[in-house]
């Protein structure tokens, strides 16, 4: 394996050289992201969201090529749309440090949500399930809740003074009649929220400050996570997965997948990486294994196998006959005739494709502009990206 398709495969420094967009453009990977799509997004429109949702997020280039098409490869599989209006899923740029040698580095990973919406999406495409609702409660609402032979549950959201927050639940209605529901309190909720990789680090930082300006910093980066801008939302979300759990097998599958996958996302127990192999994405997504858990001591060799899944590294009997051949020339000459053309891109420059950019009439007509960059240095490509999404991140 050679050092650049290593530097791909483990998130080493020179990912930058082939990024996720040069990665999209490999025709094992778009073959690998068709074997895992679903009935409900073509592959073409598949990919295409995850160029957008990269154009949308420049943040996204700075990660490790393999956590990103990761994400989108269980995107892919779950048939939810990345970074959409839709808000069924999200791959989210996560910076960390990380230890090289004597230093410490920041560098970028991608991270995999599933919003409300997803899970409500993919509930509703069972024909099992006729309806789910999930809300938090708070102490101004009326709350009923009773199990038993004369189950029952009431609801009523008070329009003011909703006080402070006691619960969440999730509740379906059956295609057979059958009502079920998930009650969490406030205690399990907390519980929850403590998992969370992300507010569980940032909640580390407000203790670790050392003065009062690094103390306000840390409050401010807190203050912008999910857990606390929306946590109704992420309450009555955490009560739909884990009635997801609960409800039957057969109900929606998918449903329960969708939720352990984004629980262990949330908890950084999630090994994106991973999930570049498409076999290893359909047996999670069929319930025949657990997603896998983050990679430890075996990190190139894990990488290396996804990788070799959409065959962009070559293994390492082939290149070691290639090496023990007698005639190398004509072995390399046989290689590139065997090799498949590529289709030649458009020759413009990065000045026609930003004027492109900003004279597209829709969010579309400027990705197809975008698209047209893909032979420009990594740097103008950047710099196109990053005019798309101040134009049109907003307005898409």
């Amino acid at each position: 394996m050679n050092t650049a398709l290593r530097a791909v495969a483990t998130g080493q420094a020179e990912t930058k050289q082939q990024g996720i967009l040069t990665l999209l453009e490999n025709p094992k990977v778009v073959k690998g992201m068709a074997a895992v799509a679903g009935k409900y997004l073509q592959p073409e429109k598949m990919l295409r969201l995850c160029i957008n949702a990269v154009h949308k997020t420049p943040d996204l280039m700075k990660c490790d090529p393999k956590t990103v098409l990761g994400a989108m490869m269980a995107s892919a599989a779950l048939d939810l749309e990345p970074n959409t209006v839709q808000q069924q899923a999200f791959l989210i740029p996560y910076a960390r440090n990380k230890k090289v040698g004597d230093e410490w580095v920041k560098v970028y990973d991608c991270q995999f949500q599933i919003g409300a919406r997803g899970f409500r999406t993919l509930a509703y495409r069972s024909p099992i399930i006729k309806s789910l609702e999930a809300e938090a409660i708070r102490k101004g609402d009326h709350w009923k809740h009773r199990v038993g032979s004369q189950g029952m549950l009431e609801f009523e959201k008070a329009l003011t003074d909703r006080g402070e927050l006691i619960g969440a639940f999730s509740y379906a209605r059956l295609a057979d009649g059958a009502e079920v529901a998930c009650v969490l309190p406030l205690e399990e909720i907390l519980k929850i929220r403590a998992r969370s990789e992300t507010f569980r680090a940032l909640t580390a930082g407000i203790e670790r400050a050392r003065n009062d300006q690094e103390r306000q910093k840390a409050e401010a980066k807190l203050a912008e996570t999910p857990w606390v801008m929306w946590l109704d939302d992420m309450a009555a979300k955490s009560a739909t997965k884990k009635h997801a759990k609960q409800l039957p097998l057969d109900a929606a599958p998918q449903l329960a997948v969708a939720a352990g996958l984004d629980d262990r996302a949330d908890a950084g127990e999630l090994n994106l990486g991973a999930l570049t192999d498409p076999d290893l994405v359909r047996e999670v997504r069929d319930g025949v294994t657990e997603a896998p858990a983050p990679l430890t001591d075996d990190r190139d060799e894990q990488a290396e196998r996804s990788m070799e899944a959409f065959g962009t590294t070559q293994r390492r009997e082939t290149e070691t006959a290639a090496a023990a051949a007698p005639e190398k020339a004509d072995a390399k000459g046989a290689r590139r005739a065997a090799a498949p053309k590529q289709e030649a891109l458009p020759k413009v420059t990065y000045a026609q494709l930003a004027d492109a950019i900003n004279k597209a009439k829709d969010p579309e007509e400027a990705a197809e502009a975008l698209d047209q960059g893909r032979g420009l240095p990594d740097d103008q490509r950047a710099e196109l990206s990053a005019l798309y999404a101040r134009k049109w991140s907003q307005e898409g």
